[in-house]
Order: C-alpha cells, then sequence, then structure tokens
C-alpha cells in the first residue's frame, strides 16, 4: 500500500488542543473512584481551571462521583479540551494537510503515533521520546490504566492520551533533535519521517500558542 493511499482506513484520530497541567490529577482522582475512594469532591481544590470548566457545562462534584452521570472519558474530554471564553471549541491545532496525514495513515488502524512508537528506534530504550508517545498514544488506555473506563467515551468517542503544555516543546525538542534511527523494516518506506514531520508541525503550533495535545479517535 502507498503512504498516500488511505482510502481503505476507516479510524479517524483528531489532536485536540488541550489546556493545563493538572491533567495526570484529574486522571487519579477519576481512577480513585474505581478503588473504591470517592475523591472526585476535591476537584476544586487540586483541579480548579477543570473544575470551573466542568461546572460551567453542568458538572459538579461538590458531592463526589456520583453527582455526575457522564462516563470518566467525556468528564475528561469536556475538562481537558481548550476552548473559547463562549465555551465553543478553540481553533484547531492545523487546518491543513497535517491533520489528515496524523488522523488517517494506512497502518495500525489509521494509528500514525502507534505506527511510530513500533518503528521509531529511539536514542536509548525507555527515553523520554518512548516515554511521551506513549502517554499521547496510550495514557488514557489499558495499556497504561488497566481498565477502558477513562478511554470509551459517549457517541463512539475513544480518548487515547495526552502531552501537556509543558511536555509539548520536550516532545518537539526530543523528534527535531535526538539521535533517534528507522526500522530498516517498517513496512512504508518514509513512514516515519512522514509522520514526525506532520506531528512537529502540530507540536510548534501547540507551542506557539501555550498548549497541550489531547489525542482520540472517532
Amino acid at each position: 500500500m502507498d503512504i498516500n493511499d488511505i482510502s481503505s482506513v476507516t479510524p479517524f484520530f483528531t489532536f485536540d488542543p488541550l489546556q493545563g497541567e493538572d491533567v495526570s490529577v484529574l486522571v487519579g482522582l477519576l481512577n480513585s473512584c474505581h478503588d473504591g475512594v470517592d475523591q472526585l469532591g476535591e476537584i476544586d481544590q487540586r483541579c480548579p481551571t477543570y473544575a470551573e470548566k466542568l461546572s460551567h457545562q453542568g458538572a459538579s462534584f461538590s458531592k463526589g462521583r456520583g453527582d455526575v452521570s457522564w462516563d470518566d472519558a467525556t468528564i475528561i474530554f469536556v475538562a481537558l479540551r481548550c476552548t473559547e471564553e463562549d465555551g465553543s471549541p478553540s481553533e484547531p491545532l492545523d487546518r491543513g494537510i497535517s491533520m489528515e496525514r496524523l488522523g488517517r495513515f494506512p497502518a495500525n488502524n489509521g494509528n500514525s503515533i502507534e505506527y511510530l512508537r513500533n518503528h521509531l528506534i529511539p536514542e536509548e530504550p525507555g527515553d523520554l521520546g518512548v516515554q511521551l508517545l506513549a502517554q499521547l498514544d496510550g495514557g488514557l488506555r489499558t495499556e497504561t490504566v488497566g481498565h477502558e473506563h477513562l478511554s470509551i467515551g459517549f457517541g463512539g468517542m475513544i480518548l487515547h492520551g495526552w502531552l501537556t503544555p509543558q511536555e509539548v516543546p520536550k516532545m518537539r525538542s526530543y523528534l527535531e533533535k535526538s539521535v533517534w534511527k528507522v526500522d530498516k523494516n517498517e513496512p512504508f518506506d518514509g513512514g516515519v519521517r512522514e509522520i514526525v514531520r506532520h506531528l512537529l508541525i502540530l507540536l510548534k503550533s501547540a507551542e506557539k500558542r501555550q498548549l497541550g495535545v489531547l489525542m482520540r479517535r472517532h
């Protein structure tokens, strides 16, 4: 299959602008509920920015998780996705070919970041770049948290993972400067470098706006 042939790939992956640095805190609060300890009543103190956004959408956790019927993935999506003052979605990180190329790559069910994880050879095993790619692709999925509650949401939405605004320049710097290599057996000639090129466009856009990245599938 040619790298430009995307007609047979059905899922589409979106890379939304993300606000806030307290993603891990929010994930921890939601996970605590599944461990039998409901700590979501602490969200106002521990994640005030996210708590305010959720409250504006009618989700208040003053009495804990039982106050809100939304699934966990929807809570995360509403809290993290960057919005304007009126609540409308913010400008996307890219309106050109990069979002399309990353959104429908002709391998791994269209998942360009998974392809990168499989065929980019890092400078060091388990280095920062490997960790950040894993967090972007799988930070909210079973491979990381052990269940699907944080990933599968209403209307067929599937959240994958994230990069915070502080992590975006680290990911960008790694892809630009680190001595990583390409798997000589990658199935699509030039695939890794094609993905890196388009991912850098998104990362530079996010860095310029001091935003993170939220990856989802639909």
